[in-house]
């Protein structure tokens, strides 16, 4: 009698433990799919802005924001150059989550 109900304790423990570890792979494995989802969101946005036009927000010394769609974003000056605030500039490319940017002509 003690060894059967030694034996169902260890066998509930066990499976507690394999419910408890079965949620918590669930929720990472979760997390891991919705991060991903979300930087690959943001890759295609950024891909998006190329072209467009933004207004720079704090000056660019190379680095600084600009405001593109009524979006704050990182920039930087593609040609090293300090440019001013309120100047507006055009989105030519993206590193990393910076937007590179160059002064508009005219």
């Amino acid at each position: 009698m003690l060894y059967c109900d030694l034996l169902r304790d260890v066998l509930k423990m066990i499976l507690t433990t394999l419910i408890a570890v079965t949620i918590v792979v669930g929720l990472l494995l979760g997390a891991l799919v919705a991060v991903l989802s979300l930087r690959k969101r943001f890759a295609n946005r950024e891909l998006r802005l190329i072209g467009e036009s933004a207004r720079v927000e704090t000056t660019l010394t190379p680095e600084g924001t600009v405001i593109v769609d009524g979006e704050l974003w990182p920039a930087r000056s593609i040609d090293s150059l300090v440019i001013s605030s309120q100047r507006r500039v055009r989105v030519v490319g993206v590193d990393d989550l910076s937007l590179l940017v160059e002064v508009c002509d005219g």
